[in-house]
């Protein structure tokens, strides 16, 4: 008798299929259903796989075949990736992995582990991959299995890959193709020679990209047709037609057998009946004619692409259709119609971000990257077609639909950054910003596009658009210069990119500024300007934040401007003075939690009492208006890098996500302030800025104090002091309170070099 209580996950996965429209009607013949999948699954009918396999999978269950409960499960897995829907496929492995383990079946238990390692690679999540695949190659060893383990060698190749070790990588894909050959198995030949002359090209081992890329075509032709085929196919076209441009004596020979190679795939995918498939091989044959300049065949070829999706519901293949197809009405001259098409895409993108797992493009390759072009170039032809507009009204609305699209772009970027869909859920989708600023503030907004930089200004009167003629590559060069230079004390060299950088993003905008009298600048930093602080920018005379109060925030739709309340605060301090996992103590930290407590009262977690865990519990326990957190932090490129250092261990910003956010559900007590006051973020890394922007959003606070580098715990302390103290003042915002800290150590002889002041960035609500 089957245990009731180790049938739920199946039962759950059988509702998931209801749920998607595939109601089980559980036939008679279970062996029937698994051919039938399979014949679904090899024309990438993944739907109509996923149905047969689980309806098999749970009558299996109900006779009490434990074997076919568990094969079915693993196809119904592979049925998941195809869709996208990688956690689903995790589920159902781990239940097939369950029950191989009951049975004691090793053979099938070792599959499993390859599969389930592969599909946590997917997933991008190394750490969970690494054990479950050591473990599936100790067990083909022992079993002699050398198909298996020629697989898992395969794996460990792209787990490799995937933690930048590309010599190792190469290493084990060679170990497989070996073992490949011997076992006769010409499609794993195929993939891997495919997944090693892919990292060739990528570290420039161009010779050797070649050769794997040969053996890669020649072994796929040799393959059955097959959705698998056709996703080799063009993929393997891809690549070589990457790898021509840097041979010129095989230039026309891997061009041509790119071309053949999308169309054998097209013609395979047509026989089988795969829109999707075929789809995807008539759009990267349009992709290569658009690279030629053949806009006429690229056009002919980009309509097939979407015509082939007629009937399918496929947006994650038919946006890039539609963005392609935008591109070249573009470069027509016909702008009108490339805007809609053009939003078009990006409705279709928007929609399905989690799909595009399964878009044939390189795991290894950002969402962000992959897709960041298109807003970038449908907000271009925005601006450049508002040129043309007399009507005020139509300007607002171009202007406004420009950053809004950028904005999506950068909601984008937060989610790749932290790869957590969640963040999306703090949007606070401030609508009518304009009419929700103050008088006296304005919101600088820089687009950087390849040929200039526009900055649009919003101040209570509207938007205004000023462009000027400085790239994005010429923005970030002068921006890591100017990092570089801030923190060496003793040279004033910081001045000629402080002051370039003013003459680009703040003197445009110099007329509009005096003529509202503005005093607070909000600004909306993109990639580099991210990493450097504003507040240093100098106009030859003076720094930028002896002129204004300055804020910066990731993104306005994730800004909630309330004014903060300064009545019956609650504060929780904690800080570091002694030297803790490697770290250097820092001894004034204890003055600087006792003047803020003396100010606002609060409890403090110090020394032996911060720890993650007292720090959780407080949290938990009580509503904090204030969090401030006096220790080490860093910021890296990778979100698994960056941490806050406790007495005990290292706060991420998961956890600060999961102690901090619990004001999310607190909407009367929510946190104001998240304070980081000994941060460090990783010099010329964009990524790292981006992190630290995105505190404040992804804790859940509304405003966040951190530093872009270590300052002296002596100069922190006065600096962080001053701000609570002019926070404290009746009317005072965050912005102002912070210049008027950062003046008064700017005015102190000792310490009026900007890397003194200057690191101090207000981040998310300036009020």
């Amino acid at each position: 008798m089957t245990d009731p209580s180790k049938t739920s996950l199946i039962a759950t996965l059988i509702l998931v299929a209801t749920l998607m429209g595939m109601s089980p009607c559980f036939p008679a013949n279970p062996v029937a259903l698994l051919s039938e999948g399979g014949a679904s699954y090899q024309r990438g009918d993944f739907e109509a796989a996923q149905h047969d396999w689980l309806t098999a999978a749970d009558t299996f269950r109900a006779e009490n075949d434990a074997r076919g409960q568990g094969e079915s499960l693993v196809k119904a897995a592979a049925a998941s990736q195809g869709m996208g829907d990688f956690q689903l496929a995790v589920l159902q492995l781990e239940e097939a992995r369950r029950l191989a383990e009951q049975a004691g079946d090793k053979r099938r238990l070792a599959d499993i582990l390859n599969q389930l390692g592969s599909a946590r690679l997917l997933l991008r999540d190394t750490t969970a991959a690494e054990p479950l695949l050591t473990e599936a190659l100790r067990l083909a060893w022992d079993l002699q299995i050398t198909a298996l383990e020629a697989s898992v060698l395969d794996n460990l190749g792209s787990l490799r890959q995937l933690q930048g070790d590309d010599n190792a990588a190469l290493e084990l894909y060679a170990r497989c193709l070996g073992l490949a050959d011997k076992a006769d198995n010409t499609a794993l030949v195929a993939r891997t020679a495919t997944n090693a002359g892919e990292l060739a090209l990528e570290t420039e081992a161009y010779q050797t990209a070649d050769t794997y890329l040969t053996r890669a075509r020649s072994s796929a032709n040799l393959m059955s047709d097959s959705h698998n085929k056709v996703y080799l196919l063009i993929r393997i076209a891809r690549l070589q037609y990457r790898l021509a441009d840097t041979s010129p004596v095989r230039k026309a020979e891997l061009v041509l057998s790119s071309y053949s190679g999308l169309r054998d795939a097209a013609a395979i995918a047509e026989r089988l009946i795969d829109p999707r498939a075929e789809s995807w091989a008539w759009g990267y044959l349009g992709t290569l004619y658009e690279n030629q300049g053949r806009t006429d065949e690229a056009q002919n070829l980009t309509r097939r692409a979407i015509f082939a999706l007629q009937g399918v519901n496929a947006p994650e293949v038919l946006y890039r259709w539609e963005w392609q197809k935008a591109r070249l009405l573009k470069a027509e001259g016909n702008s009108r119609e490339a805007l809609k098409v053009y939003r078009s895409a990006i409705d279709q993108l928007v929609s399905v971000r989690s799909e595009l797992a399964n878009s044939l493009e390189d795991t290894h390759v950002s969402y962000h990257r992959l897709v960041g072009p298109l807003f970038l170039e449908y907000a271009d032809l925005l601006l450049k077609e508002g040129e043309a507009i007399n009507d005020p009204g139509a300007i607002q609305h171009t202007l406004l639909e420009a950053r809004n699209t950028v904005e999506l772009l950068k909601s984008v970027e937060l989610q790749d950054y932290f790869q957590d869909d969640c963040v999306s859920l703090t949007l606070a989708r401030v609508k009518g910003l304009e009419e929700t600023l103050s008088a006296h503030t304005a919101v600088i907004y820089p687009i950087l596009f390849q040929d200039r930089t526009d900055l649009l200004l919003s101040t209570r009167d509207g938007l205004s658009r000023h462009s000027v003629p400085i790239s994005a590559q010429q923005i970030t060069t002068e921006a890591h210069d100017f990092r570089h230079m801030l923190e060496k004390l003793t040279t004033r060299q910081y001045l000629r990119p402080a002051q370039r950088l003013y003459d680009w993003l703040i003197r445009p905008l110099e007329t509009d500024l005096a003529a509202h009298d503005i005093d607070t600048l909000v600004i909306v930093p993109d990639a580099a300007l991210r990493i450097i602080p504003m507040a240093a920018l100098h106009d030859g005379k003076e720094f930028l934040v002896q002129k204004y109060a300055l804020a910066s925030t990731p993104s306005l739709e994730l800004t909630d401007p309330r004014p903060l309340r300064t009545e019956n605060m609650d504060l929780l301090l904690n800080g570091l003075t002694e030297p803790v996992q490697g770290f250097p103590g820092l001894p004034n930290v204890s003055e600087e939690l006792q003047a803020i407590q003396a100010m606002y009262g609060g409890r403090i977690l110090e020394n032996s009492a911060f720890t993650i865990g007292a720090f959780r519990e407080q949290l938990a326990e009580h509503p904090f208006s204030i969090v401030h957190i006096a220790s080490h932090g860093k910021f890296e490129g990778k979100v698994k890098d960056s941490f806050i250092l406790t007495y005990d261990g290292k706060l991420t910003m998961d956890d600060l996500e999961r102690y901090v956010g619990l004001s999310r559900v607190r909407a009367d007590h929510p946190v104001e302030l998240l304070t980081l006051s000994a941060c460090q973020t990783a010099v010329g890394d964009d990524w790292a800025g981006l992190g630290l922007a995105s505190v404040a959003i992804k804790a859940g606070a509304r405003s966040a104090l951190a530093t872009l580098w270590y300052v002296n715990d002596q100069v922190t302390s006065a600096l962080v002091s001053g701000f609570y103290r002019q926070l404290g003042k009746p009317g005072m915002t965050k912005a102002k309170a912070l210049q008027q800290a950062q003046l008064a150590i700017l005015g102190d002889m000792r310490y009026g070099h900007p890397a003194y002041w200057a690191p101090y960035l207000l981040i998310g609500n300036w009020l």
